[in-house]
């Protein structure tokens, strides 16, 4: 099994589960080791698709889906799946910059 490695920026907020804002004083973060299958869960989570519709799209049972998204959110430090689908955003933006595509227009 082939583990990916994705780093939560350190300006991201996160909640520790005693329900703190997690801020000890480190911002330093480990990077999150996801699965193959939970990186492709992950980058899917960028469109905001349920579960039943991200099921569809990667042909996994719903139940699965949401096994691999509390395990991205675990992984990711407890954050919410608002948060993930977020970071997924970002990161599916990186890697479309870093493997040569066009950068986006102007904001």
């Amino acid at each position: 099994m082939r583990v990916v490695s994705f780093s939560v920026p350190e300006w991201f907020p996160s909640y520790d589960a005693d329900g703190s804002d997690g801020s000890d004083g480190s911002d330093v973060r480990p990077p999150a080791q996801l699965t193959d299958q939970e990186s492709a869960v992950f980058l899917c989570l960028a469109t905001g698709a349920s579960n039943a519709e991200l099921a569809a799209e990667l042909q996994l049972s719903i139940s699965t889906v949401k096994f691999h998204v509390g395990n991205i959110r675990t992984k990711l430090g407890g954050i919410s799946r608002l948060q993930a689908c977020l970071l997924a955003a970002l990161a599916r933006e990186g890697s479309r910059l870093s493997d040569g595509g066009a950068a986006a227009g102007p904001r």
